[in-house]
């Protein structure tokens, strides 16, 4: 046993840095005699097709009985002891991140032999150990819905998970789409320079989704929004694969409306194929998966004058794993995964006539993420396991121009409106995260107590640079100039993120179970220069849960939570602390282009310098407050209606500092930045369900969500004027107008009901749907602030209207193909926006400009009028076949 012991904390040495999230679930229960006394010292005995050999427990002193880090999957559970009849539970399932409880289960006496007592347990699930809130998806659910193919989009499904029409990814719980995390197999896959969705396998590799909204115990590193974690598929003792394909274009395609922000709409397709296979390589010891999928999206953009050109992206998802059970004591398992591209890309924007050549429009782009990872578990005693794990991940992106004029300085003409030259630079952005995590998990008498510190590193080693000239009037200079700006950067930050958490699940009663926890975060920025540039003080976050079962069966529970989550910089913002690079801006009378030897009338030089500290930067962080119920009733039919509250407690953000006379990083109200008001954001919700689950013919899911989200601050993502870039928020830009700048933040949506469900036929035909109807979001009228600094709201914020109500129809038909025995195949029909609307969904708020004096007041052509439109119907056909 020390040699596996060795074996399993050797794991922790293979290279600097966990997994932070769940790839397994949980089984428990409690066994009593006919009279209601517990047995301790039973038996219980489970196996799946996706568990190598059987795992064994036996009951404590109360008995109860703990099944821990068992694969997702189908189980059959065998409970036997001396002096009793067995009893076999099939078809138990136990569910990503979850535990199964199988209740309270009497064992008969047996006077004589007796076969044993077999009963199905296949039934929607209660999880009785935590007030953790957000769903599971699984296939047997998501592959009969029109959903996207990437795994990350699905979890709209689910209450409180709503896209967003703004450029960012789903908003979860109030928050943006930049304040999620997205784990693969346990490895945190989140792009941890700008924190926006990284990695996104299709769905075909995916074995389960999970979302955790809210509620969920310090074991887990959190954030602002959701995480959402999904692992794939493993090996089995037999073989199964899957081939599949899928396409689209824009024959397939309604006629979009095209708001300010869409390209041009020219042919578009989109195809993609794949296949998996998995099995033994030794039975019941080492086992392995494979998957691959090449996608292929075209968009032809034309560029007037010059004709069309084709963005070309080719993406190559794949995934691997090997899981090796070394012993009866230890399993190992090791995965790799990633979403590779290329793309021939033609920039979308300012496509006119005045265009001199068409090299500024072409770039050629790589990118994509890898990961790979090992996860050890060691079982020391039936009530105390070990849990070590490793992982590395990288992403790569470079752009470059794709012709040889496209070297060129970009050049605007603000007189004539032309513009020339190339593409104004390229950039090459290597970033990375590894880390390390070792936990232990302890079972005694009433207590499951587990404890575990992390270590992580982001990291970025990022080269760019850029050229721009442009002509126009200088209100500085009260004439015509001309104006060049050149930069170059070689930035490398590092984040290093020590964790430590210590929880306890107490089992007071066989019907009350109280969880309390706390974490602890470190969070320190290290300079281009290799010290330490920033420390940030993460607050202690205490987790409490308190669970209320009054069915011994687990087939109900109230259940109430608090909980501070905190969620860590991303390097975008930590690149304030590197001195590798400069920018300038240079003012010449002629173009520097033709004469390059004249003298500037005035130029701005500026080396980049690493931050000063600030003393008492707090993380950004926020409280929540929840209570529910959930039932299950009619044996696969579970309700629920939960009602939550959050409220931000702390925020970073960038702003000017007028007391350095430079841009820098602050908590919103404290110094440097106390000259802005306090950042406020305040969700409330009531969330109602009702589901149905493990029926032959007719599952759903349906939801309906009334929330308020308010406050001062939208979150990282600022909605106003689409940025890329977390912790930019514009309304904190200028430190004199704040007026107005309470109200409803912009992802805010009152009323939210969905519903998505699938109904097999007896002759085949499987129908799955989902429906969406939604509350618009509120609108405000604003002007950006004077010199183009900060917004400035006219009416206090959100109080300008709603865009419309909008609802949203989408179909999946389904029929199976009659192919050999061996195969089971279908081919796919889905259908996306069923008779869309295409109703606004982002619309222009600015109602003025800056005019050459610096103020706010020459209107806005385009106020009023929509960025973006619901997407058009479409379709997509598609074929899977499965062995």
């Amino acid at each position: 046993m020390l040699s596996q012991l060795i074996l399993l904390l050797s794991i922790i040495s293979l290279t600097t840095i966990s997994f932070a999230q769940d790839i397994s679930g949980n089984l428990e229960g409690i066994l009593t005699d006919s009279l209601g006394n517990p047995l301790p010292g039973v038996n219980i005995t489970v196996q799946s097709d996706n568990l190598q050999g059987l795992k064994g427990t036996a009951t404590n002193q109360k008995g109860y009985f703990g099944n821990f880090y068992l694969p997702v999957g189908s189980y059959k559970v065998k409970i036997s002891m001396i002096g009793f009849r067995d009893l076999v539970v099939e078809n138990v399932q136990v569910r990503l991140g979850k535990t199964t409880y199988l209740g309270n289960l009497k064992l008969s006496p047996e006077a004589i032999n007796l076969p044993e007592i077999t009963v199905s347990e296949e039934r929607n699930i209660i999880d009785p150990t935590a007030t953790t809130y957000g769903g599971n998806l699984q296939p047997k659910y998501f592959d009969q819905l029109p959903i996207d193919r990437g795994y990350q989009d699905m979890v709209t499904l689910l209450p409180q998970a709503n896209v967003s029409f703004f450029g960012d990814a789903a908003n979860i719980g109030g928050a943006t789409g930049f304040e999620n995390k997205y784990f693969i197999d346990g490895v945190d896959v989140t792009d941890p320079l700008f924190g926006t969705t990284g990695m996104n396998l299709p769905y075909n590799f995916i074995q389960e989704v999970e979302l955790k909204a809210g509620g969920y115990e310090s074991e887990y590193i959190s954030a602002l929004g959701g995480l959402v974690n999904a692992v794939t598929y493993s090996g089995t003792n037999d073989f199964h694969g899957s081939a599949f394909g899928f396409f689209t274009n824009n024959n397939l395609t309604d006629n979009p409306r095209l708001g300010l922000l869409d390209p041009t709409q020219g042919d578009i397709s989109k195809y993609d194929f794949g296949f998996s296979i998995r099995g033994p390589i030794v039975q019941e010891m080492l086992w392995f998966s494979v998957a691959y999928n090449p996608i292929f999206d075209n968009h032809d953009v034309e560029i007037p004058v010059y004709g069309t050109y084709t963005d070309k992206i080719v993406t190559h998802s794949f995934a691997a794993k090997l899981t090796w059970s070394a012993s009866s004591k230890l399993q190992l398992i090791f995965s790799a995964n990633g979403d590779p591209f290329t793309e021939d890309y033609v920039w979308p924007g300012n496509l006119t006539d005045s265009t001199t050549n068409p090299d500024l429009y072409l770039e050629y782009h790589t990118g994509g993420m890898y990961s790979a990872s090992a996860k050890g578990i060691f079982t020391v005693s039936s009530d105390l396991l070990l849990n070590a794990s490793i992982a590395r991940v990288i992403r790569h992106d470079t752009g470059e121009p794709a012709t040889e004029a496209g070297n060129a300085a970009y050049f605007y003409d603000f007189i004539t409106q032309t513009q020339s030259g190339g593409t104004g630079g390229w950039y090459d952005s290597y970033r990375y995260n590894t880390i390390a995590k070792i936990s232990g998990t302890h079972s005694f008498y009433t207590h499951n107590m587990s404890a575990g510190i992390e270590y992580k590193v982001n990291g970025t080693d990022n080269k760019y640079f850029y050229n721009s000239i442009n002509h126009d009037f200088s209100a500085f200079f009260d004439t015509i100039m001309y104006r060049e700006n050149i930069g170059e950067g070689f930035q490398t930050v590092q984040q290093r993120l020590p964790s430590f958490y210590i929880q306890d699940a107490w089992q007071i009663f066989p019907t009350l179970r109280f969880n309390v926890g706390v974490r602890w975060d470190g969070q320190y920025v290290i300079g281009s220069n290799g010290e330490l540039a920033q420390t940030i003080d993460v607050p202690l976050q205490p987790r409490l849960g308190l669970i209320f079962s009054p069915s011994e069966n687990g087939s109900d529970k109230i259940f109430g939570s608090y909980g501070r989550y905190v969620q860590e910089l991303n390097l975008g913002t930590g690149m304030a602390y590197s001195d590798q690079g400069y920018n300038s801006t240079i003012y010449y009378y002629q173009d520097p282009r033709y004469y390059p030897e004249q003298e500037p009338i005035y130029s701005e030089y500026n080396q980049f310098s690493i931050a000063p500290e600030v003393e008492n930067l707090q993380a950004q962080y926020y409280d929540e407050f929840s209570l529910g119920y959930e039932r299950i009733i009619w044996n696969n039919f579970k309700i629920g209606i939960q009602g939550l509250y959050r409220t931000l407690g702390q925020a970073i953000d960038d702003a000017f500092i007028l007391s350095d006379f430079r841009w820098g990083v602050g908590n919103p109200g404290k110094y440097p930045l106390q000259d802005r008001p306090e950042a406020i954001r305040d969700y409330a919700a009531l969330i109602i369900s009702i589901e149905r689950r493990g029926d032959e013919h007719f599952n759903f899911l349906a939801s309906y969500v009334l929330s308020r989200d308010y406050g001062n601050y939208e979150g990282l993502f600022d909605a106003f004027y689409h940025s890329p870039f977390p912790n930019q928020a514009m309304s904190y830009d200028n430190a004199f107008i704040f007026e107005n700048i309470n109200g409803l933040v912009p992802n805010d949506r009152t009323h939210v009901f969905k519903f998505s469900g699938s109904y097999n036929f007896l002759f085949g035909l499987t129908a799955g749907i989902t429906f969406l109807l939604e509350s618009g979001t509120p609108l405000s009228e604003y002007t950006i602030g004077s010199f183009g600094t900060g917004i400035h709201f006219l009416t206090p914020r959100g109080s300008a209207g709603r865009t419309p109500t909008v609802w949203d129809l989408g179909a999946r038909f389904t029929y199976p193909l009659p192919l050999m025995n061996l195969f089971r195949s279908r081919i796919i029909l889905d259908l996306f926006h069923i008779a869309s609307q295409q109703e606004p969904v982002d619309i222009d708020q600015q109602k003025y400009f800056v005019n050459r004096s610096g103020n706010p007041t020459e209107p806005n052509p385009t106020y009023g009028q929509a960025f973006r439109y619901q997407p058009s119907m479409s379709m997509r056909l598609g074929m899977e076949i499965n062995f």
